[in-house]
């Protein structure tokens, strides 16, 4: 059988183990605006013997889900280190991207996070090996990088670049349409 022939819409959500739920949806909803659905603690359902909430940035149901668990594994939650696992040598997840509208909201949000002492790991950069103020990388896109209390790196993205379907090569037209909004 061939691969279905309609390819995926794009990628919904992520699911991330955490070690303490409430200081993770203080940081979930307070610093990052994401809102509740649901939430299932452990040992709740029969089949699903971890906690499960279910968070949300847009009207879908869920963008996020936090995984979380029973007060007996707190001790062995404690020994598992909270630091940046974006540098990480392990097969975790490397870090998670969140897209804002404009160039606007995303210095907004770098004021944000900043503002909420939390420390931006890597960036603002420009992932780009052609603008002005690219750092040779790829993707087109202004990000930066931070973490949640449990180290996981979390970006914050715009200006992602479109691709001409037919070339998969940047879109010219977006490109200088871009270019000249942030003054190149």
């Amino acid at each position: 059988m061939p691969i279905p022939s309609n390819g995926f819409k794009g990628l919904q959500h992520i699911a991330i183990k955490v070690s303490n739920i409430d200081i993770s949806l203080d940081f979930y909803i307070n610093v990052l605006g994401f809102t509740v659905s649901e939430r299932h603690d452990p040992g709740e359902h029969p089949i699903f013997k971890s906690g499960l909430c279910f968070l949300r940035c847009g009207p879908l149901h869920h963008d996020l889900n936090l995984v979380f668990f029973p007060e007996t594994e707190k001790e062995e939650l404690a020994k598992i280190p909270k630091t940046d696992q974006g540098s990480t040598v392990d097969l975790g997840v490397h870090h998670f991207a969140f897209q804002v509208e404009s160039l606007q909201e995303f210095h907004e949000w770098e004021e944000w996070i900043t503002e909420n002492n939390i420390e931006i790991v890597r960036g603002p950069v420009v992932h780009s090996p052609t603008h002005p103020e690219g750092d040779g990388t790829w993707g087109e896109n202004r990000a930066m990088y931070f973490c949640d209390p449990d180290g996981h790196r979390i970006e914050i993205f715009c200006d992602m670049a479109e691709l001409d379907e037919k070339t998969n090569t940047i879109n010219a037209s977006w490109n200088s349409a871009r270019l000249k909004r942030e003054g190149f």
